[in-house]
């Protein structure tokens, strides 16, 4: 009983079945470009002096409007320390005013409950030590 791989014994092996056209790879490269359609050339565009400067004018207008805001908030705050300072010194017992009537808080403590908050701070930041080095031990 023969089967049927037997055929494929039967098969040359010596010659080979698939065949290339004779130069195919020495024209390839020619019948590919000719088929392709043909492209205009674009110059490269030329990049304005503006165009290439401008990011770094806009970083530099922004960081100089950033120190500008911070002149003037930090000038304000100065301005503001200055003005409550004064108010602390126009309210205070010789002048004859009142010292509520300029305060900057409206915060009514007993001056017990002001002591106690002081000591309280005092202790907590460690400055009795440093006022104690400072005063008897120099």
């Amino acid at each position: 009983m023969k089967s049927h791989f037997n055929k494929l014994e039967e098969i040359d092996r010596t010659r080979n079945p698939f065949k290339v056209p004779d130069n195919y790879f020495a024209r390839f490269n020619e019948e590919i470009m000719s088929r392709l359609p043909e492209k205009a050339i674009v110059p490269p565009r030329t990049v304005p002096l503006w165009d290439k400067v401008k990011p770094w004018v806009y970083m530099a207008a922004m960081f100089v409007g950033l120190y500008i805001t911070i002149q003037f908030v930090t000038r304000e705050n100065e301005s503001g320390n200055m003005a409550s300072r004064q108010s602390v010194v126009q309210t205070s017992p010789e002048n004859g005013s009142s010292p509520t009537e300029n305060y900057w808080s409206t915060v009514q403590i007993t001056e017990e409950e002001f002591y106690q908050y002081l000591e309280d701070e005092l202790a907590e930041e460690g400055y009795f030590d440093y006022m104690y080095d400072l005063y008897y031990l120099n």
